[in-house]
């Protein structure tokens, strides 16, 4: 396709505005549609918020005025014309986003359509349209303003044009697009994250660690922020729907707690939107002290992440690099899942997993098959010469 200079983004929530201050911080004409007249009041003070991050973080000098003046809002659907890309962010509900995309469709076959779902597929978002082939898979990781990966995700029909046009779009606006091999629920970032915030979740569920001692156990490590602050920035309440999917598509490998987020979320706690979720957001982010951190081994969500990506990689959803390039981009974590495993040793890491689901009985942490294949074959990581990489 030719050069995006003229964009449409559907959905008007967190991520719908931060991706529409991106597309026209990367000078294109923008277009924003929402049902909601109240969500699309709201864009303009999260976009001005967002944009002063990114002068915080160095990452643009331009002021908001000068930006803002290339977006456009609608609550009409029909205003969407005339637009080289179309990126969806609507409600992670798959009979809302087919309706959405059965009208899209009718837009010329030379505009792409870009959906940014992680719980869902590509290919059944798409079903049964004429142009499934220009309908393909961006999906940010959280906040997108300021994280740099880009998952692209080619579903059964979409052309590998499209899967190009979307990395073209990713790297114009910035970001590090990594494309997977198999268009699957939770594609690489969310698996990682929803089988790791499992055991999490198992954890405060039993009452062994509260959500800031979790949280300051992730610091520790070197990740930016924890658990349960990142499900307070992506909403509760989205959290608990991506969790519905990925149990839906993978079983008891993705059973959380009865009543997880259930209960915050019917006390209106979603998080930073509403301002109160796993912490209290009226005066910004939680402050969580290091001293908590001791609480928590997180080598138990590292062997529960390590056994997901045996799981992804038996999938043929990615290869090692892929799923490694994907968790420092799209968490920022200080080391790849399978790096961090080979050097561990994946016999180490099996007898984390194993003593867990002794105790616990949850499939969360029986072994992948793969993973058991790898141990029979001695392929237990560095020192061994074989992991998930050969040495």
């Amino acid at each position: 396709m030719s050069e995006v200079s003229r964009v449409a983004v559907i959905g008007a929530g967190t991520m719908g505005s931060d991706v529409s201050l991106l597309f026209a911080l990367s000078g294109c004409e923008v277009i924003v549609n929402d049902v909601s007249k109240d969500a699309l009041s709201r864009l303009e003070g999260k976009c001005r918020e967002a944009l002063k991050e990114l002068r915080q973080a160095s990452v643009t000098k331009e002021d908001f005025e000068s930006v803002w003046e290339r977006v456009t809002l609608t609550e009409k659907l029909d205003d969407v014309r005339d637009v080289d890309f179309v990126f969806e962010a609507i409600t992670e509900d798959l009979e809302l986003k087919r309706r959405l995309f059965r009208r899209l469709d009718e837009l010329p076959l030379s505009v792409v359509l870009a959906t940014n779902t992680s719980s869902l597929t590509v290919t059944e978002i798409s079903e049964g349209l004429k142009g499934a082939e220009r309908v393909g898979g961006m999906h940010f990781s959280n906040p997108p303003a300021l994280m740099p990966l880009v998952e692209v995700v080619k579903g059964e029909k979409t052309s590998t044009e499209t899967v190009d046009a979307i990395v073209g779009v990713a790297e114009k606006i910035g970001k590090k697009p990594v494309v997977l091999t198999k268009d699957m629920r939770g594609f690489v970032l969310n698996r990682l994250l929803v089988s790791s915030g499992a055991e999490a979740m198992w954890s405060i569920h039993r009452g062994e660690i509260t959500p800031e001692e979790l949280d300051a156990s992730f610091k520790a490590m070197g990740f930016p922020i924890g658990f349960a602050e990142a499900m307070d920035r992506i909403g509760l309440d989205v959290a608990a729907t991506v969790v519905k999917y990925l149990h839906e598509a993978y079983g008891d490998r993705f059973l959380y707690p009865t009543g997880a987020f259930e209960r915050l979320i019917k006390e209106g706690r979603l998080g930073r939107k509403t301002g109160r979720g796993f912490y209290d957001w009226s005066r910004g982010p939680p402050s969580i002290e290091a001293k908590f951190s001791e609480r928590y081994d997180v080598m138990r969500v590292i062997a529960v992440s390590v056994n997901e990506a045996f799981w992804i990689v038996k999938d043929g959803v990615a290869d090692p690099e892929t799923i490694d390039k994907v968790a420092k981009l799209g968490m920022l974590a200080p080391e790849g899942v399978c790096t961090l495993a080979d050097t561990i040793g994946l016999d180490g890491v099996a007898d984390i997993l194993n003593k867990l689901y002794e105790k616990y009985r949850l499939e969360l942490y029986r072994l992948c098959p793969l993973f058991e294949e790898y141990l029979k074959r001695g392929w237990t990581g560095k020192n061994a010469g074989r992991g998930f990489y050969e040495y």
